[in-house]
């Protein structure tokens, strides 16, 4: 059994009654109109980190973020609206708060949004490639990589677009460029198979690196195979 002594239960309690001290100090900030610090106290209630989890508080912190025009907490409260996450699913609603996030450039939420129309679900009426397309855009332009990924689909598919492999590319390389993962691989597999652009092994090896780093298993697997194909 590990000994405390009282000396450690008075530091604990010190630093306890501190934390909790701090924490009074930002609600009270929060109510005042503190965006940033409502926030700051949604994530930490979502995540549990320093005081007890709830996702209910956290949506709570993140209204009231939204309503003082912080972006994120207008993208992260319609994200919950959306999931039913601490709240009552409502996805109108939750597009409706993506669409404030968006229009206060987080860049998430028009990435969101674009997926909403290019799927039809998540509070859009319908599937509208159109409509989808200048969120992608947005997003790309705000350096979501996932958005810029997307935007490079539209035109790789021909999503309410002509198909356009070429004007897909500098889309795929941005999102690589942004850290997501998908752009590495997509810009890989296009390099690798020549069609489109002159066939390049040592840079889809390259990208393929990359694309293990930042987390895609498919990326670390395609890039072993090549490389090893590539040892003497």
């Amino acid at each position: 059994m590990t000994k405390i002594t009282w000396g450690a239960v008075m530091v604990l309690a010190c630093l306890t009654g501190s934390a909790l001290a701090d924490e009074t100090k930002d609600e009270a900030a929060c109510r005042k109109g503190k965006g940033k610090v409502c926030l700051k106290l949604g994530i930490a209630a979502l995540n549990g980190q320093g005081v007890p989890k709830s996702a209910e508080k956290a949506f709570e912190y993140y209204q009231l973020a939204c309503k003082a025009k912080v972006a994120e907490g207008c993208g992260f409260a319609g994200t919950m609206l959306v999931l039913g996450d601490g709240v009552t699913a409502d996805a109108a609603a939750g597009f409706a708060m993506r669409e404030k996030a968006c229009a206060g450039k987080h860049a998430a939420s028009c990435n969101d949004l674009g997926t909403s129309w290019s799927e039809g679900k998540e509070g859009a009426s319908q599937v509208d490639h159109a409509k989808a397309k200048p969120f992608y855009e947005k997003a790309c332009k705000l350096k979501d990589g996932l958005g810029c990924f997307n935007l490079g689909n539209v035109y790789r598919l021909g999503e309410g677009v002509a198909v356009d492999q070429k004007k897909a590319i500098p889309n795929f390389q941005k999102s690589c460029d942004y850290g997501a993962a998908k752009g590495c691989t997509e810009l890989a597999i296009i390099y690798y198979e020549g069609t489109v652009v002159a066939k390049d092994e040592a840079k889809a090896i390259k990208l393929l690196e990359k694309g293990c780093k930042l987390g895609s298993e498919i990326a670390c697997k395609n890039h072993n195979l090549l490389a090893k194909a590539k040892r003497p």
